[in-house]
């Protein structure tokens, strides 16, 4: 390695870490499993990525374990993040906003949704499409991991926003990818090019298998399981649109340098609707009465996140405001988070959106009136205003890091993390995935997209003991069968990296699984880019490299 990093370092300009410090730090994302790199790079511009895919190329028949996965914030809870040999790092010095209006968002990759935020803020625009990690995560993660969140319900994943990559491809050069009419690709499709012959055997591959890709999508309101062939050709429209096959891709076929994404009008006013449920099982019935009032946003999360929330309440002072206002928040948690002497089971955060408060005040009073009068077990109150509803909306954008933090001899670890149906389904679907939840004795707790039909179920685990581990498979076995029988996905929104990739052919099947396989072939036929996501992941391979495994060198 030390040879190949001393030619390295004659074509490349940025920053080229091997220290423990820095490889350790690389080594972990949000997900269970860990991969120490031999070397973190930073790459300076566009020209460095090209100098290191070709350098990549052209040793990968002498080095075979050399690949790159790209990685910005770390957040990504499915091992998508994580690499065995050269990281590079992509939050140095791809961050810049090149430009944000009330439509649109022109930015690099390795720049923080806290920047984004207020830069669209200033034009009355938001993205509709981030995380509840939003305090944390990089606009390349949400591109590269086909991203949702709070507002999905209306605005769907990120793929539904993306207008343009930019990304720098097998071949070492750099392409621009955007929406294109039938006659445009026709002009793609003839050149003689890397970039040509891909246009060509993407489109000729879509079209042989046509139906059967359009099948094999996910019934859910949301998905980030596989390549997403099905919005990449639509005959009906005549639009070939490769962003729609990088956007979720997690780095397997390229590295993203560049993305123009659409910004949303951003609400005057709105308020919230809070309920607390005594019983986990009255899900089923509630969600498919709130989504019937058309809400803006429909999440929730558990009691033992709400009480981590409280508990830990003073870990958003920096983030929130000042003492005083702490002081006010902190009560105000308190005076709603006991129902008839305990904690409740499950907080349901409802917000409505509207031009005026009395809007706004006329929906929330609408549903309220509506569960009072069907559910006996559900207390509500209402958060008139976007500074009353802050402390709920934090501890649910926190409740992942809550977890990690604060449960004494247990990770939060993600293996069913992200499991979405239809909503009209979530009444039969819940309880089956409770029962399994009990077979395995997974302590767990519960929050998401309820909306969506979206739910994050953690359990958690002491993830390096052996009796745990053996748990993860059979359970994955059982939920998938349930995630098919309605349609469904086992990733909304988190993607498949280490912890979903092995399932692929379980989940769609071993003709979809092969016409997944083909487009890796298309993009990277050297393999070099992230290894173990998405067709080349194996479950043994993640086994081996759950946390705490020992490290091991690739080049030998």
């Amino acid at each position: 390695m030390t040879a190949l990093l001393d030619e390295l370092k004659t074509i490349f300009k940025g920053g080229i870490a091997t220290d423990e410090k820095t490889l350790l730090e690389h080594s972990h994302d949000a997900s269970i499993y860990e991969l120490v790199p031999q070397v973190v790079l930073s790459p300076l511009d566009t020209h460095d990525v090209q100098s290191l895919v070709k350098f990549v190329s052209h040793h990968k028949q002498l080095y075979p374990g050399l690949s790159i996965t790209p990685r910005s914030a770390g957040t990504d809870m499915s091992g998508g993040a994580l690499g065995d040999s050269i990281v590079i790092s992509m939050t140095k010095h791809f961050n810049t906003i090149h430009s944000a209006s009330h439509t649109m968002l022109h930015t690099q990759p390795g720049v923080f949704m806290r920047d984004i935020d207020p830069a669209l803020l200033a034009h009355d625009a938001m993205l509709g499409c981030v995380p509840a990690s939003r305090a944390l995560n990089t606009i390349g993660g949400m591109v590269a991991n086909n991203s949702a969140g709070e507002q999905s319900l209306r605005y769907g994943n990120t793929d539904k926003s993306v207008r343009e990559i930019k990304a720098v491809l097998a071949d070492g050069n750099e392409y621009t990818f955007k929406p294109l009419n039938k006659k445009e690709l026709m002009v793609k499709m003839a050149q003689d090019t890397f970039e040509g012959r891909l246009y060509k055997n993407v489109y000729e591959l879509i079209e042989a298998h046509y139906d059967v890709i359009k099948n094999a999508r996910p019934k859910s309101h949301k998905n980030s399981m596989g390549y997403n062939l099905w919005s990449t050709w639509d005959r009906d429209s005549g639009i070939f649109d490769m962003t729609q096959l990088l956007t979720g891709s997690q780095g397997t076929l390229g590295v993203i340098t560049d993305i123009k994404i659409a910004a949303v009008p951003k609400a005057k006013h709105s308020g919230l609707l809070l309920a607390y449920l005594t019983k986990t099982k009255d899900l089923g019935e509630i969600i498919p009465l709130v989504t019937r009032h058309h809400p803006a946003t429909f999440e929730g999360f558990d009691d033992i996140t709400f009480n981590l929330g409280i508990k830990y309440f003073k870990m958003f002072i920096k983030q929130l405001g000042t003492k005083e206002w702490l002081k006010q928040q902190t009560a105000l948690l308190g005076s709603v988070a006991k129902f008839k002497g305990h904690l409740p089971n499950i907080v349901l955060m409802i917000e409505f959106e509207g031009e005026t408060y009395q809007e706004v005040n006329d929906k929330i009073i609408a549903l309220q009136s509506d569960l009072q009068h069907h559910h006996v077990h559900v207390r509500t109150e209402i958060e008139g205003n976007e500074e009353l509803s802050k402390p709920f909306w934090e501890i649910r954008r926190a409740s992942l890091t809550l977890l990690r933090q604060r449960i004494k001899d247990k990770y939060a670890s993600a293996f069913m993390d992200d499991l979405a149906v239809d909503p009209r389904h979530v009444t039969e679907f819940f309880p089956l995935i409770r029962k399994i939840i009990r077979k395995y004795k997974l302590p767990t707790t519960i929050a998401g997209h309820f909306g969506d039909g979206n739910f994050h179920i953690i359990p958690l685990l002491d993830i390096t003991s052996p009796h745990e581990q053996l748990k993860l498979e059979p359970a994955m076995r059982e939920l998938i069968p349930i995630v098919l029988k309605y349609n469904g996905t086992l990733a909304g929104e988190h993607n498949d990296g280490m912890v979903r990739g092995p399932w692929l052919p379980a989940v769609f099947g071993d003709e979809v699984y092969g016409i997944f396989k083909e487009v890796k072939q298309f993009f990277d036929p050297l393999l070099i880019f992230n290894p173990h996501k998405k067709t080349d992941a194996s479950w043994d391979f993640s086994m081996e490299n759950i946390r705490h495994n020992k490290r091991r060198n690739f080049y030998k």
